[in-house]
């Protein structure tokens, strides 16, 4: 019975990564307000709970006896059904996703990628060619959906533009004062990530419904790789993390990503895994945070041998999808990957940089974050390999703990954790569910309730 709790748990961090990210909004909207230690500790507590819910292989859980009270798994088990309507909530109101945001063009990665698709549609480059402010012109959206740059007129803004300072210049580059040096204007993504969208804005419809159609089916694939007697309550709980549904309807383009590397982690004992790993890796850059863990993870179970066949099918998976955009001008192509490193970007995110930005706290030297980010990741990488055999799905969480330090870490990268936190419970060998246990229990689902039948 301890794959219950294991269950349980990664939607009640799913719950926890919910709150954190609205009043993490909230903030970011009204900067006045308290709660920035709320949040960052909420991230914090989340991520701590979903490692301690990969710890061990897992084996036979389904089947052991579960330590605690009736009262407490019953308790947990309608919190999680409570909150699964939650996130079934936003999912049907998918349709009326903008009555709190009248665009559905939440951000510039949505944005920009939609104008990229449009450019290849013509034939050309969006490297070189895309102009930010006619494609914002077209959206009709402002600066306030832009990832402003600490340079230019900005170059002595400490913190963060106001959307008055953002209005001020945005206007003066449309009317052809300047040159833009403030705004992130070319796709900061590897092509997949408007290429995918090229049917999509073909056929002009809302790319938001292709994020959440992406969610859906990494939910379903999910549940399919669960032990059958496990599967209503691992649909419980991916709709009870209250994030995935919320922050994916609210607008993320993050799972084209996610879903091919939910493929590829959940089956990396496969040969085949190599392709969605590379479709992940050729995404967003987010996936690359995973490829060592990933790497690991296919060491462990099939050898180096193995291990190196598999990243050269996700290199060449790589280069394929973006080989026309290097060959066509190889230097835009580098500065539009790489513009979270070249560009001078303002700090920002619910990580620990949540505490300087808005908390109150002098804020340190860029390189200070990156130091941290970077001593994080290698001890991270120092756990996975010293315990790849007793607790081989660590890798799921440990690739994004990173990012907790860095100079941004938006609440984006966090809010999906929850998804492959399920993935790599998915994957254990839990065993079927004891349902005579389950019943003496009371543990419950929103889909199914154990019962003498």
């Amino acid at each position: 019975m301890r794959a219950l709790s294991r269950i349980a748990a990664v939607a009640v961090a799913g719950t926890a990564l919910y709150f954190a990210g609205i009043v993490n909004s909230i903030i970011l909207e009204h900067p006045g307000r308290g709660g920035v230690g709320v949040v960052v500790l909420a991230i914090a507590l989340a991520i701590a709970l979903l490692i301690a819910t990969l710890i061990g292989t897992g084996r036979g859980d389904a089947a052991a006896p579960m330590p605690g009270r009736t009262w407490f798994v019953r308790g947990i088990w309608g919190f999680v059904s409570v909150m699964a309507l939650v996130g079934f909530g936003w999912l049907v109101g998918m349709p009326r996703q903008h009555s709190l945001d009248w665009t559905p063009y939440h951000n510039d990665a949505i944005a920009l990628n939609e104008c990229a698709a449009r450019l290849v549609l013509q034939g050309r480059d969006p490297y070189t060619d895309l102009d930010v402010f006619a494609c914002y012109e077209r959206l009709g959206i402002g600066p306030d959906r832009t990832t402003p740059l600490r340079q230019g007129a900005f170059a002595e803004v400490p913190i963060y533009p106001s959307d008055d300072q953002m209005d001020k210049v945005w206007d003066e580059r449309v009317s052809g004062i300047g040159t833009n040096d403030e705004f992130v204007w070319r796709p900061s993504y590897p092509a997949l990530s408007f290429l995918l969208l090229v049917p999509v804005v073909a056929l002009g419809w809302d790319t938001n419904y292709l994020y959440v159609a992406c969610l859906l089916v990494a939910m379903a694939l999910v549940v399919a790789r669960a032990p059958r007697t496990l599967r209503p309550f691992f649909l419980t709980a991916l709709l009870g993390a209250a994030s995935l549904a919320a922050f994916t309807v609210g607008g993320s383009s993050d799972l084209l990503y996610a879903l091919p590397l939910v493929v590829a982690w959940m089956y990396r004992e496969k040969k085949w895994a190599a392709i969605p790993f590379g479709l992940a890796l050729a995404t967003k850059q987010i996936a690359w945070f995973f490829a060592p863990f990933w790497i690991i993870g296919v060491i462990t179970e099939r050898g180096w041998r193995a291990a190196a066949r598999d990243m050269a099918i996700a290199a060449g998976i790589f280069a394929a999808t973006n080989v026309p955009f290097i060959l066509h001008d190889g230097q835009a192509w580098i500065a539009g990957i790489l513009t979270p490193l070249l560009e001078p970007m303002f700090p920002r995110g619910a990580g620990i940089i949540f505490l300087f930005t808005n908390g109150g706290l002098p804020l340190w030297p860029a390189v200070a974050y990156s130091i941290l980010e970077a001593a994080a990741g290698i001890i991270c990488l120092v756990i996975a390999w010293r315990t790849r055999r007793t607790s081989p799905e660590l890798g799921a969480v440990l690739a994004i703990i990173p990012l907790f330090f860095a100079w941004r870490s938006l609440f984006s990268y966090f809010f999906l954790l929850p998804l492959f936190a399920l993935a790599a419970v998915a994957r254990m060998p839990l065993g079927e569910l004891a349902l005579e246990r389950a019943r003496k229990l009371g543990a419950l689902t929103i889909f199914a309730a154990p019962s003498r039948s």
